[in-house]
């Protein structure tokens, strides 16, 4: 507290005696000797030692007193934002100790907020939301300029604020008003200026709960045109967003001028009462809503599933196979029901493919321990087991130079065959490191006859399809084999892969392979 006062200690004579520069020096040494106290001393101390110090100033030079005064106010001003924010996190904490019966450190909480609240009392809030009336529609006679709205001569004169976005909760209207006699020439001699204006504010709705949207404000008559008052509404409360705000005059004032303008909602901070109640075992009432949840997924499940095995069972004749595996994989679902969901595809594929057509399982893996065969080909470990895996529709360049299908992927890049096999390693290391530890969804085929490779779509969690990945990185090219039928689940994402492909191609500079590629501008 001294070290606060004493850049307001100066005798009175001493100031006096002083130059106005001088004075004015003291002035900001003690701001900066303030600004750095702001951050620590708590804000009502600060508050009131400024306020003490105001009042030893009573001799001092006018333009001392009117720049301390600027300083109180700035101080003010700094800290009121973290202030508010800090009184909000109170309120909270408050209640969570209430509802936890702990009244004692509830109330403690409650009284440092009143204390922080009260340092702001009649001070505006940082927290309000502005009306601009720029982009608004003005109705009746009502007219804008700038920032202040007036000319309210009919009644029903006023503006709107169309699809405007708030936080649901409680808020206040406040606005600063002018209301003085309009002059002779003006109004209509048989009209006579009138003492008060009342305007209705509120959520153009039609739902039932509109009554808790809408208030009345009164305006009383100014003593000059230069003063304003300010306006305060009764608490609204705000359901949705967006929303429909209007404010309109009651009746028309063309007797008197109406000025509004700082058109602001102010949200009302509000605390939950401390009401004794009873303590709650959490641990038991969770345990009871997970059981109770468990009961009700399963019976839901069985009824589903019912339902669509019955479904499988009537379309069996026509697609024997495909309703096969579902069948199995319905099996496999009811005998592990007590077990974790597997992984599904991620909802964007779902949402863009509808469903797969003739695939076999969703399953969980990982890769297995060693180098991948190449970037597309790699082993997995799912239950205990190591399974062969051939990255479905795409095809990476080979790592060995006696590989058959070296000529045929190197034409499909047009690349040399040394080019191809060094984006081959490329993409061998690069499947390893970003395979690595993560968790994999496989959707995959039937393995064909003759092949130990489960041809699959492989998924990442938070980044979706491997596929995908290599083929931006141009790493790997598509492939489609020949006579391939695909269903229309397949074919969205076939096209998807396709337009990755062309995007790969033509970035500048191209991704991967497609930087090698005889066609690219560097190689002609």
């Amino acid at each position: 507290m001294r070290l606060l006062l004493s850049s307001f200690d100066s005798p009175a004579s001493d100031v006096k005696s002083a130059e106005m520069s001088h004075a004015k020096g003291n002035v900001r040494k003690g701001s900066q000797r303030l600004s750095g106290l702001c951050a620590f001393a708590p804000l009502r101390e600060i508050f009131f030692a400024l306020l003490f110090a105001t009042s030893l100033t009573a001799q001092e030079p006018a333009d001392l007193v009117e720049a301390r005064q600027a300083l109180l106010s700035k101080a003010l001003t700094d800290s009121q934002k973290v202030t508010e924010q800090y009184v909000l996190a109170l309120a909270a904490r408050e209640t969570a100790l209430a509802a936890a019966g702990d009244y004692e450190q509830a109330k403690q909480f409650q009284q440092r907020r009143q204390q922080l609240e009260a340092i702001y009392q009649g001070v505006e809030s940082t927290n309000a939301v502005a009306l601009s009336l720029v982009g608004t529609r003005l109705m009746g006679s009502a007219q804008a300029s700038g920032e202040s709205l007036g000319n309210f001569r009919s009644s029903g004169s006023g503006v709107e604020w169309s699809l405007f976005r708030l936080t649901p909760g409680k808020y206040r209207l406040e606005f600063e008003a002018n209301m003085t006699d309009a002059p002779v020439a003006f109004a209509s001699a048989k009209l006579q200026p009138q003492e008060k204006a009342v305007f209705e504010f509120g959520e153009v709705t039609g739902l039932a709960s509109a009554s808790n949207n809408r208030v009345s404000v009164e305006i009383a008559r100014s003593a000059d045109e230069t003063t304003f008052a300010k306006v305060q509404s009764a608490e609204m409360t705000f359901t949705r967003t967006p929303l429909t705000l209007r404010l309109v005059a009651a009746s028309g004032y063309p007797a008197n001028i109406l000025r509004l303008r700082g058109l602001k909602l102010v949200p009302v901070t509000e605390a939950a009462p401390l009401a004794q109640t009873e303590p709650v075992d959490a641990k038991a009432a969770l345990e009871a809503l997970r059981s109770t949840l468990a009961s009700e997924l399963a019976e839901a499940q069985k009824a589903v599933l019912d339902a669509y095995r019955t479904e499988l069972e009537q379309i069996a004749s026509k697609n024997q196979n495909e309703v096969k595996t579902e069948l199995k994989r319905l099996e496999r679902l009811a005998e592990k029901k007590d077990e974790k969901p597997r992984f599904s595809p991620p909802r964007s594929l779902a949402d863009a493919t509808g469903h797969l057509d003739g695939f076999d399982e969703v399953i969980e893996a990982t890769l297995a321990d060693g180098e991948p065969e190449t970037g597309d080909r790699f082993n997995v470990l799912h239950e205990g087991r190591e399974r062969k895996v051939r990255l479905l529709w795409v095809v990476c360049p080979p790592v060995k130079s006696d590989d058959k299908s070296l000529s045929s992927v190197a034409t499909r890049f047009r690349i040399d065959t040394e080019d191809a096999l060094a984006v081959g390693r490329a993409a061998q290391e690069f499947t390893a490191g970003y395979l690595r530890g993560k968790k994999l969804r496989l959707v995959a085929k039937p393995p064909r006859e003759g092949t130990d490779y489960l041809e699959a779509l492989v998924f990442l969690p938070e980044v979706g399809l491997y596929q995908n990945v290599l083929i931006d990185q141009g790493l790997a090219a598509l492939y489609v084999p020949p006579g391939n039928k695909s269903g229309m689940g397949e074919n969205t994402l076939l096209k998807s892969l396709f337009a990755r492909e062309q995007a790969a191609k033509t970035r500048v500079p191209p991704s991967g392979a497609w930087a090698l590629s005889h066609e690219h501008p560097s190689k002609k």
